[in-house]
């Protein structure tokens, strides 16, 4: 199932690179991190600022807020990258400041609801998942924040992170919006049994990069499970979010595509059911010809776009429909008026 002693040399950790899209560089925030922002719709009616948040274990980790002008209270959309923590600034801005090429996250800032976006430690099933629950909670005590409308947004990594600090929490987040979940029935991902869905189901294409990440991430993982004292078995089977889905107390917006082919819509089907069974599952969007990365809308070909020319009119649909739904169910888990 994990790479022998003699493998793990000749790898190297997963970089952010496979599993997101990369970002593109702003100029500095105002705030704790200095520098000036230019120009930008809705900066006359909002805050923004870099920031740091403390884990639980005293370690700071860097995030990017994006407030309202007012005393609140406001909702909150925790805004979680995807791919691995320790990452630039940028990556921050880009899931939370109104500067940001993704059109999901200028969404986001032209309502009144806060955007927090938190970076993560670097560590796979580890530290990474309890940093998210931290933030979450930091989230609810902002003092413009309404605690009781918490809600989070992640994509890939993020969306799995996302999950995870649900089941680990359930209290604080009112309402969950994830897309493409990364990893999410680990025993079924590194197990990789080709003759039984979801990987018989896989396109080529799919199935060569899941298979190329899955022997990347053995390493992480194995890395992980021995500093927690546990075999790669047991810490896949602890963290897995298929497992851990009845935890979950808040609704769950599930989206997805049949064209992604680093989170499958196949490889996602345990999750589904999951949810579905746990009552967790408020509304599955499925696209047809997105790749991966669609929820965050940013265009140019970067991630898993490159060489793959200009987006088509159906991707562009899909991409709209997806804010929307994201939009639609945000607004109803924070009892709001639906924009104009």
């Amino acid at each position: 199932m994990f790479l022998s002693d003699s493998k793990r040399t000749l790898r190297r950790l997963l970089t952010a690179a496979l599993l997101v899209q990369a970002p593109i560089a702003l100029g500095g925030c105002s705030g704790a991190g200095g520098g000036s922002m230019s120009a930008a719709p809705h900066m006359d009616t909002r805050q923004v600022s870099e920031i740091t948040i403390r884990a639980r274990d005293g370690t700071e980790l860097r995030a990017v807020l994006s407030s309202p002008v007012g005393r609140g209270p406001f909702p909150v959309v925790v805004s979680v990258h995807g791919g691995a923590g320790d990452r630039p600034i940028e990556v921050m801005r880009q899931a939370a400041s109104p500067e940001s090429v993704s059109p999901t996250t200028q969404m986001f800032n032209r309502q009144p609801w806060i955007i927090l976006a938190p970076d993560f430690r670097s560590d796979w099933m580890g530290a990474e998942e309890t940093d998210i629950v931290d933030a979450i909670r930091y989230a609810a005590e902002l003092p413009q924040a309404d605690p009781g409308r918490i809600g989070v947004f992640g994509g890939s990594n993020g969306g799995r992170l996302t999950l995870r600090a649900a089941s680990l929490d359930p209290a604080v987040s009112s309402c969950l919006a994830v897309g493409s979940p990364f990893l999410t029935d680990p025993q079924v991902f590194f197990t990789r049994d080709l003759t039984r869905r979801p990987w018989s189901q896989m396109s080529p294409a799919a199935n060569a990069w899941n298979t190329a990440t899955r022997q990347r991430l053995e390493i992480a993982v194995e890395r992980s499970a021995r500093r927690q004292g546990l075999s790669p078995e047991a810490l896949v089977a602890e963290r897995s979010v298929v497992s851990n889905a009845g935890a979950i107390r808040a609704p769950v917006l599930l989206i997805t595509s049949r064209a992604d082919e680093q989170v499958p819509h196949v490889m996602l089907e345990s999750l589904i059911d999951a949810l579905s069974q746990s009552g967790r599952l408020s509304k599955l969007v499925t696209v047809e010809a997105s790749l991966h990365g669609f929820y965050w809308g940013r265009d140019g070909e970067i991630g898993s776009r490159e060489g793959r020319g200009t987006k088509t009119s159906v991707q562009l649909e899909e991409e709209a429909q997806v804010r929307e739904a994201v939009l639609g169910f945000f607004t109803q888990c924070f009892s709001l008026s639906p924009p104009s």
